[in-house]
């Protein structure tokens, strides 16, 4: 047990929030290692409008995404409690990540997930032997039958918000990574997409903790779904819960923050400290920066990783000194079954023109193409 900085209430070492006044609490030790044992990589991006800027892929995580990190945490934590079960609330990451750990672990888990996610994400979970619950239309409502449900059962809730302590200070792994993997360069912004924020301040203070200087915050998340965005941009010093329809296709960062609108105020307000911005984009645009990493970098990330690239570049600080987190891979998007492929005579015709500078050869080569069928 330890105690709540700001009303002195005594709280578990495992929890984020003080029961009593909700201030969120982060852990006072220092990331210590735990969790995933390999890197992810750093590359140095080529799209013009990001002008330098290097690219940390938690995509190359065992289950996809930064969440491998999180889950590595909670569900050792679980174990080493003697839980005899688990229970996790996702739109998609945080689902594979925690069925990618307990299934390591031997822990039974159940999965509580929108209606609303795709089938090929239930595929992945159910793949690694988790129970899947489907309910409700967002987050807001996983969230708040998995916290029901641990109550109840006193099972460990395997929350990747604020609300587990051990959420934000597993992701200061990936700041103290970056320190490693850049010791030239003065990183004086860190972007990331966020739903409700831990990952970019873990990685931030990992960075600090590893000797740097604290730097400046740029959250990305989507025009369709971004509360905390919406809070920044009409300067307000509370954040609200998401009202209107949820229009975006970046379910991983799609969150009403129905019920803990208070954690998206409070990582606003450690933004806005650092003079960090939260800035929202349309999918059009995130459609667009996935197509231009992919083309210019070969990374396939998903569509709710392309917020961090998109706020970097609208922030004004994008560049050789700037390094912007992608949180998750794009894999279960691309082989979504609506996913087309180029025509191989249109595809043939841009191979010509980049490589060769001459499309007129494309009919000749077809004649070669021919005699192979």
């Amino acid at each position: 047990m330890t105690s709540c900085p700001n009303c002195g209430a005594r709280i578990d070492e495992s929890a984020g929030l003080c029961p009593e006044c909700r201030q969120v609490r982060l852990r006072p030790e220092p990331w210590r290692g735990t969790g995933v044992s390999s890197a992810t990589p750093v590359i140095r991006s080529r799209i013009p409008e990001l002008e330098g800027a290097w690219l940390k892929v938690e995509g190359a995580n065992p289950s996809g995404s930064f969440k491998e990190r999180v889950m590595s945490v909670l569900v050792g934590e679980a174990v080493a409690s003697g839980a005899s079960g688990a229970v996790v609330a996702s739109s998609g990451n945080a689902a594979v990540a925690a069925a990618s750990a307990c299934a390591r672990a031997g822990l039974p888990l159940l999965v509580l997930v929108p209606r609303t996610v795709p089938e090929q994400i239930l595929r992945m979970v159910a793949l690694r032997g988790a129970s899947v619950v489907q309910v409700g239309d967002g987050p807001a409502a996983v969230h708040g039958l998995a916290k029901r449900l641990a109550t109840a059962f006193k099972l460990p809730n395997l929350a990747s918000t604020f609300a587990a302590s051990g959420c934000e200070w597993a992701c200061r792994g990936i700041g103290a990574e970056i320190a490693v993997q850049l010791p030239d360069i003065a990183v004086r912004t860190l972007a990331a997409a966020v739903s409700v924020g831990p990952v970019l301040l873990g990685a931030a203070n990992g960075l600090a903790e590893a000797g740097r200087d604290m730097p400046r915050m740029v959250a990305g998340q989507a025009a369709g779904c971004g509360p905390i965005a919406e809070a920044f941009a009409r300067g307000e010093a509370d954040v609200a819960e998401w009202s209107a329809p949820v229009t975006t296709k970046a379910t991983s960062i799609a969150d009403r923050l129905s019920g803990y609108a208070d954690e998206g105020t409070y990582f606003l307000d450690t933004v806005r400290a650092g003079g960090g911005a939260v800035l929202a984009a349309a999918d059009d645009r995130l459609h667009e920066l996935r197509s231009a990493l992919a083309r210019y970098d070969g990374l396939d990330v998903e569509l709710s990783s392309c917020a961090a690239p998109a706020a970097l570049i609208a922030s004004g600080h994008a560049g050789p000194d700037a390094v912007c987190v992608l949180t998750g891979a794009g894999l279960k998007e691309t082989l979504r079954p609506d996913v087309t492929v180029t025509d191989h005579a249109d595809a043939l015709g841009d191979f010509c023109r980049a490589a060769l500078g001459d499309e007129t050869i494309v009919e000749e080569v077809e004649s070669w193409i021919s005699e192979y069928r």
